[in-house]
């Protein structure tokens, strides 16, 4: 795990953009999400943590979990992910990391 923190224009999302080009090329799996739409926008491919990893929203709280089935497409899809690049991570709630904890 890295975190790669740095002002506005320092050139992060190059440092994203260029690493998820090259493990694609690869023929590799890597996801990108970020913590609004706006944000997503920045990154190829690229989605919400909330929509990737169905996060709830609403009644967010220190038990929730996530609503992937393990046994879903989306569950072996993450199985085969080599990189997840999560832009603006630092802006998520803490339960949300408690939750992709979860055992």
């Amino acid at each position: 795990m890295f975190f790669l923190n740095g002002p506005a224009g320092s050139g992060k999302t190059f440092v994203y953009k260029t690493l998820c080009y090259r493990i694609r090329a690869d023929g590799q799996i890597i996801l990108c999400v970020a913590s609004s739409g706006i944000v997503a926008l920045l990154l190829p491919g690229s989605h919400t943590a909330h929509s990737t990893f169905l996060i709830p929203v609403d009644g967010l709280c220190e038990d929730s979990v996530s609503n992937i089935n393990k046994n879903s497409k989306q569950a072996i899809m993450l199985q085969c992910v080599q990189l997840i690049i999560w832009d603006e991570a630092a802006m998520q709630h803490w339960y949300v990391s408690n939750l992709l904890n979860h055992p």
